[in-house]
């Protein structure tokens, strides 16, 4: 066997997922997947897992919502500001 066909096939064994980015929030992952320690042990996971892009989160690499909670958003507002004050 090649190293081509043993990247094919290495490519047909991976499981379906697919990742959704949310703007200033998380990538969700839904489907099939394996997320791994450094160390190549599991991370017990579900079908659908939303992860943390900000690092504020306490329950790494997973999303706690921590990002809604941040005093400035990319689009430069204070979150929970009201536009009339």
């Amino acid at each position: 066997m090649t190293s081509r066909d043993s990247a094919a096939r290495s490519l047909a064994e991976l499981p379906s997922a697919s990742v959704t980015v949310y703007p200033d929030g998380p990538l969700v992952v839904r489907g099939n997947f394996a997320i791994k320690h450094v160390d190549g042990t599991d991370i017990p996971s579900g079908t659908t897992v939303a992860l943390c892009r900000c690092g504020r989160s306490a329950v790494k690499p997973f999303c706690d919502g921590s990002h809604s909670r941040a005093t400035r958003t990319r689009s430069g507002q204070d979150a929970g500001s009201n536009s009339a004050s």
